[in-house]
């Protein structure tokens, strides 16, 4: 009797992942949208022209990408050539950003290039050829930049060098330049010990700093650069989120009522919790959608995926890939399928898979991704 209790119900299980998966699968299908690209500037297609009512519908965009793409970059420029936006916002923390911006609208090109040349490797992710052509694209199309991130273990050269130039504190300058020496001793050393901002030098002179008599700007950047070094030591995912929702909060007089784009790590900017499944936490997508919902306005949540050269397909994707022909893009609306979950009628049991659904309003799926390469150096 048992055995046949235990058959039952193991067919019962059975048929009942069956039918959810079929669900699932009407619900891609009947919710997924072509386009392809046009002349490498841009898009066609029903998939490219919902998604542009989307956004030219939406106060703030946010693009959840994977990183060291050739192809989001491009999404994002064809993004920026239809719709016109008046701040940008990126992984990069906000002191580079305004050096980078700085230099790239009052230098030369011949200039230009011997400060890339210089820093590019203290760029973060506008080290990369396609992201940094869109930062230039922006700042050509006169739209606002701002970073918001920690101040990177790869910038503390460029950082310290900002510093060295504007400080009006003697004591200060010497101290930036014995930082800087390290760093550059620093760099030459293998593992952990190359990362001069994480070295207990840099700590004592970050101290040193603080007790010195220092403009409000200057000390804020040096506190910013403390606490950049503690979120690397402690490894704290926590506190860097929580520096990312305070970078944000500081400048929300200057968003919150703009048309904004945002573009970072996908894990970032879900409205819903994060779709890192170890963790509950609620990233600064949440917060963005919460403060534009307070504003009576509307956030518009993408997440971009695609297949990679060298990768297996993320099984987690099935139901969306087996809709996907070969060189099309898809553009799929997940609102629907974030209905008949709450409704009972869908249920998903991937953790991950459930929280991108209610996480994001739509998902681009790009059928090749290729890695970006570092900016060339001539």
């Amino acid at each position: 009797m048992k055995k046949i209790t235990f058959l039952l119900l193991t067919l019962f299980i059975t048929n009942y992942n069956y039918a959810q998966n079929t669900v699932l699968d009407s619900l891609v299908q009947k919710n997924g949208f072509p386009f392809q690209t046009d002349k490498n500037i841009s898009f066609q297609g029903k998939g490219w022209d919902v998604l542009l009512n989307e956004i030219k519908q939406s106060n703030s965009v946010l693009l959840g990408e994977t990183h060291f793409t050739n192809e989001i970059p491009y999404f994002t420029n064809a993004i920026i050539n239809e719709v016109k936006f008046d701040n940008y916002f990126l992984e990069v923390d906000p002191y580079s950003v305004d050096i980078i911006e700085t230099k790239v609208k009052s230098l030369s090109p011949e200039q230009l290039k011997s400060f890339v040349k210089k820093y590019s490797t203290n760029f973060s992710f506008l080290e990369y050829e396609p992201e940094f052509d869109l930062f230039k694209n922006l700042v050509k199309g006169k739209t606002k930049i701002y970073g918001v991130e920690q101040i990177s273990v790869f910038a503390d050269q460029m950082i310290i060098s900002g510093l060295k130039e504007t400080s009006k504190n003697k004591k200060a300058i010497e101290v930036y330049e014995q930082m800087l020496h390290n760093s550059k001793l620093a760099a030459s050393k293998d593992g952990m010990e190359k990362y001069y901002l994480l070295s207990e030098d840099c700590l004592q002179k970050i101290d040193s700093l603080l007790k010195l008599k220092l403009s409000d700007k200057e000390r804020k950047q040096i506190e910013d650069l403390k606490l950049s070094r503690e979120i690397y030591v402690k490894r704290s995912h926590p506190l860097r989120i929580q520096l990312l929702k305070n970078i944000l909060l500081t400048q929300l007089p200057d968003w919150k009522n703009k048309k904004n784009l945002f573009k970072f790590g996908a894990v970032h900017l879900p409205k819903g919790e994060t779709i890192l499944t170890k963790t509950d936490i609620y990233d600064i997508g949440n917060l963005i959608s919460n403060i534009e919902e307070a504003n009576h306005r509307k956030s518009l949540h993408i997440m971009l995926i695609g297949k990679g050269e060298d990768e297996n397909d993320d099984t987690s994707f099935k139901s969306f890939q087996n809709v996907m022909k070969e060189e099309q893009w898809y553009c799929f609306d997940l609102r629907p399928l974030k209905k008949s979950i709450l409704q009972n009628k869908l249920k998903i049991d991937d953790v991950y898979l459930s929280r991108v659904i209610k996480g994001y309003d739509y998902l681009i799926y790009i059928p090749k991704v290729t890695k970006s390469k570092e900016i060339s150096i001539e």
